[in-house]
């Protein structure tokens, strides 16, 4: 019971001063923490808490006892059984006591590794340069070693896609808020780009009505040729014409040449059978002058 006592009295300051501390504190609505199964959520808290504690000065004590104030439910529950637990080992129970023992209750060594082994991998893949920039800051907080402005822009330029990193790579630039920028704007040129590039098709593609095929003429048939096939027109709107039009070169029926009743061919110049134009009669009779 003195435990209990101890712990709670933790989390609740006393005094004047302490009191309007606490709501000094509670004006910069921090978050509760009820034990989330997440352990990003746990990550986020309790950067949340340290971003206010920097603002507000607080010492390692107020620190202390405001994080105890903010857990609910199951993670209230954790501490009281935990503070006991370090209490009777007999460790003072501080602000790095109780940010270590969090940690590992709800952010563990083998997910912060997980974390960092996803950094080492990230590369920008179909996300946009600014979501690629969010993960990287994001995961680059996992990173276990130090950091240098040369090394974190070498490795988000590293993940770009190559399009980009092909340019931005010649910049050089050291300036991680700088690069980033210069990227989007590159990000922005290539979409550009690439736009222009599908309105004008292919590379190699020439335009112009020169270039366009032209439908397809089909050969004209020789005389002496058996037969023709000719298409009849179609009418107006599409529709279908009266079908195909036989013609026999023989005697110039409607018929192939070989269902042709005749054996003798039709002169097409004087329309009479038994020769053909080329030797027909009226081409060597003079023409009678008037």
């Amino acid at each position: 019971m003195e435990a209990e006592r101890a712990a709670a009295g933790a989390a609740r300051p006393t005094g004047s001063q302490e009191s309007w501390d606490l709501v000094k504190f509670q004006k910069c609505h921090p978050p509760q923490f009820a034990g989330d199964a997440d352990p990003e959520a746990a990550d986020r808290w309790i950067c949340e808490l340290e971003k206010i504690f920097s603002v507000l000065g607080c010492s390692p004590e107020k620190r202390l006892a405001y994080a105890v104030y903010m857990l609910v439910g199951e993670a209230e529950h954790w501490w009281r059984g935990t503070y006991q637990m370090i209490v009777a080992r007999g460790v003072t129970v501080d602000w790095d006591c109780f940010w270590t023992v969090f940690m590992e209750k709800y952010f563990p060594e083998s997910v912060r590794h997980a974390k960092e082994a996803e950094f080492m991998r990230l590369h920008q893949g179909g996300l946009s340069v600014s979501e690629y920039a969010m993960r990287f800051e994001h995961l680059a907080h996992f990173y276990s070693q130090a950091i240098s402005k040369a090394w974190k822009c070498r490795k988000f330029t590293e993940g770009l896609k190559y399009e980009l990193k092909k340019v931005v790579v010649l910049m050089a630039i050291t300036e991680f808020p700088a690069l980033v920028e210069k990227a989007k704007i590159v990000e922005r040129l290539e979409g550009g780009n690439r736009v222009i590039r599908v309105a004008e098709g292919p590379a190699g593609s020439k335009r112009g009505s020169g270039s366009q095929r032209k439908p397809y003429d089909r050969p004209q048939p020789q005389q002496g040729d058996p037969v023709i096939w000719q298409p009849a027109e179609t009418t107006r709107g599409g529709g279908q014409g009266r079908g195909a039009a036989l013609r026999c070169y023989r005697c110039g029926g409607s018929h192939l040449i070989r269902d042709c009743p005749h054996t003798e061919s039709r002169c097409f110049r004087c329309q009479q059978m038994g020769h053909v134009s080329f030797n027909c009669p009226t081409r060597s009779r003079p023409e009678r002058s008037t």
